[in-house]
């Protein structure tokens, strides 16, 4: 969009890509680091380049989380924000990326503790709470 002026669907893959990244971070797509402002891709990519991948993920989650489905979600945001919109994955694509990451820790509670204790919604950034209950998941194909 920035160059075309034009939204498209590889615009909205894109945005997608920064939000995937504002919910593994905990932090804003813009934000200040030191005496600067930063974009989150700006601070994520050279991270996750390196391997760094908990380095960026939000202390919040308090490792709460298996780092294969953090960086299942991190690659699909990466890929989501390539800068060729051609580069960029379909939203379906994207969806089938995140139900294994999904998949990844339904298994992760499964051998951790019952799924019946399993937290019914996820606290996002900027206070808003996410139903699990009223997640509607596409059916498998």
């Amino acid at each position: 969009y920035y160059n075309t002026n034009k939204l498209t669907e590889k615009s909205d893959v894109y945005s997608f890509g920064v939000v995937l990244f504002e919910l593994v971070t905990g932090r804003q797509a813009i934000f200040a680091l030191g005496s600067s402002r930063v974009h989150i891709l700006q601070w994520v990519t050279p991270k996750i380049v390196r391997g760094e991948i908990a380095s960026i993920i939000d202390p919040r989650l308090q490792e709460s989380y298996d780092t294969n489905s953090i960086w299942k979600v991190a690659d699909t945001a990466l890929s989501c924000t390539a800068d060729k919109a051609i580069a960029r994955p379909t939203m379906t694509a994207v969806v089938n990326e995140l139900m294994e990451a999904m998949n990844i820790e339904t298994h992760r509670l499964k051998r951790s503790s019952s799924i019946g204790s399993m937290p019914r919604s996820v606290s996002l950034s900027g206070g808003a709470d996410l139903d699990l209950d009223s997640v509607v998941y596409p059916s498998a194909r």
